[in-house]
């Protein structure tokens, strides 16, 4: 395995060193035989000690030292299992990024010296955390997290565009009447409030910005026990790694966040529940957890168990979850390692989806008439694949390879062009659903048709494929370069973020990025900001200059 190899490299050195050592000083006297009598010995009888009997040296009682039982433990490794106290520690980090985005790429309105925004945000987090073991068969942990909040600018405005046409969370709705006003109304036309028209003009005041806030949120609290050694119990929030993906992972279905594919190895929080875990045979785990939210009744509790096993130099786990609201998973993971490739796959069958589909006809005109719909009478597939190669050389240079392909049978075939800027605009205003009828015109038996949600509109696609390459120390102490690119392969839209960052003064570094969308104009990665805003969406340019301050854990 990677480890073994890199823990094998790391120890032959010293290894070597010592055999070295002890080869130069084989002739000299400090190294001769321990045991070699230099005068002779006799016994208690007087009879000279024969220097080949090893026994011989043994006989005097005084040389045997009988350890006193009562100062030993029954068992000594409880001792590395129990602390005294409480441990606390923790991992502070800063940085200050300055950002430029330009739209509307290879266009003849694109101005290098002319972003469409520029903004400067300093980063302050940090986790705190305490570990009590006072028991070897109970342990508590928490961590706290702090971080600085996004808050918007000072001359940020309610734009109409934004507004107008706009069913907002609660039901209302937002129209312009011809002042430029927005006038917010309920379901019935009844107006519950007006925006002045000169309360969304922006103004050319220069921003002066706003000093950060912090939020404090409690990201991990947990307690382990462990009973007679056979069973191991977890009761509480913590990040739950089920699936084996690195940009994606379908199998992970119990965090409550799903992973980022441009930031995949950044925490995620994880449900409180209940995991039951039983080690079975030299390889085998098996895990049983129970999820339920506040307000749930008994019967809503989510159920998921789990069973992992060894096989060669790999694993293979075969899972499944159950909540009666949510579609039924089947679930099987596979990680293999060949000298420093690893390789990780995942199946998932599910048996409907929670997903709400959009449907669309051509009324004979450019319009699309949309409806919305559920599927709960059928089996989708969802399946991934992946490698990682790592590699140091005895220069220092270190490299990293991760590739992934994403099979998403819930996704779209892209056979209706124009259909996720119109189901981004339906998510908007459910009221272009071609099922939707006002209160007035509402059969005795109507019902309402699916409501989309921003979740429905995220993995459009069928295909989708991910890779990212970093090299470190290759040209300088300190230096790394590295490269993201990821794809909705469906609609041939993506995302490409080279990057550069240098170490200096031992603590600080500086990184510079930036970040390429492509593709089509109803492509899911183009330009997501346009598809809400009523836009044509076009590829985009982003820069991020980044200085990191010292930080690190304690």
């Amino acid at each position: 395995m990677p480890g073994y190899r890199a823990a094998r490299a790391a120890l032959a050195p010293l290894v070597f060193a010592i055999i070295a050592t002890a080869g130069a000083y084989a002739e000299d006297d400090i190294f001769e035989d321990p045991f070699r009598i230099e005068e002779e010995q006799e016994d208690e009888e007087g009879e000279a000690l024969d220097p080949d009997d090893f026994d011989s040296f043994f006989l005097d009682e005084e040389m045997i030292d009988v350890a006193d039982e009562s100062l030993m433990s029954e068992s000594p490794q409880d001792d590395l299992l129990r602390t005294e106290g409480v441990r606390w520690g923790g991992r502070v980090r800063g940085s200050i990024s300055s950002d430029w985005t330009w739209s509307d790429v290879w266009t003849p309105d694109f101005v290098l010296h002319e972003p469409d925004t520029n903004t400067l945000t300093p980063s302050l987090a940090a986790d705190l955390f305490f570990d009590a073991r006072p028991r070897t068969d109970f342990r508590a942990y928490g961590k706290l997290r702090i971080e600085t909040t996004t808050q918007a600018s000072p001359d940020f405005a309610i734009t109409a565009d934004a507004l107008t046409g706009v069913t907002l969370p609660d039901g209302l709705t937002a129209e312009e009447d011809e002042d430029g006003n927005i006038v917010v109304r309920d379901e019935s036309g009844t107006v519950l409030f007006t925006i002045e028209a000169e309360d969304l003009e922006q103004t050319d005041a220069p921003a002066t910005g706003a000093p950060p806030a912090l939020d404090i949120s409690v990201f991990e609290l947990f307690s382990d026990y462990t009973w007679r050694e056979a069973l191991f119990f977890r009761f509480g929030r913590h990040t739950i790694k089920w699936g084996t993906g690195y940009f994606f992972s379908p199998a992970d279905v119990l965090n409550l966040t799903a992973i980022d594919a441009e930031d995949p190895t950044a925490d995620r929080l994880g449900p409180v529940s209940l995991r039951a875990l039983y080690p079975f045979g030299l390889t085998g785990n098996a895990y049983l957890y129970l999820i339920t939210n506040a307000g749930a009744g008994v019967l809503d509790v989510a159920v998921a168990p789990k069973v992992e096993f060894a096989v060669g130099r790999g694993e293979v786990g075969l899972g499944a979850y159950y909540q009666r609201a949510l579609a039924p998973r089947l679930i099987a993971l596979s990680t293999a390692s060949i000298d420093d490739v690893d390789l990780f796959a995942e199946a998932v069958v599910v048996w409907g989806s929670d997903r709400v589909f959009v449907s669309a006809a051509n009324d004979g005109h450019e319009d699309l008439v949309l409806r919305t719909y559920e599927v709960d009478d059928r089996a989708f597939l969802q399946t991934t694949v992946g490698a990682r190669y790592l590699h140091e050389w005895e220069s220092g240079v270190s490299m990293a390879v991760i590739g992934q392909y994403f099979y998403n049978g819930e996704g779209y075939d892209g056979s209706v062009p124009g259909l996720l800027p119109a189901a981004a605009e339906l998510l908007l205003n459910p009221t272009l659903n071609a099922d939707y009828r006002a209160p007035n015109d509402r059969p005795e038996a109507y019902e309402a048709p699916p409501t989309l949600g921003f979740t429905d509109l995220t993995n459009w696609g069928r295909h989708y494929g991910a890779i990212t390459a970093s090299v470190s120390d290759l040209f300088a102490q300190g230096l790394s370069l590295s490269v993201l690119g990821l794809a909705n392969i469906s609609d041939r839209s993506g995302v490409l973020i080279p990057a550069i960052r240098y170490q200096f003064l031992e603590a600080f570094s500086l990184g510079l990025s930036a970040r390429f969308t492509f593709g089509p104009e109803d492509g899911e990665f183009t330009d997501p900001s346009a598809l809400f805003l009523g836009g044509a969406a076009t590829p985009t340019f982003g820069l991020t200059l980044t200085l990191a301050a010292p930080g690190g854990a304690f």
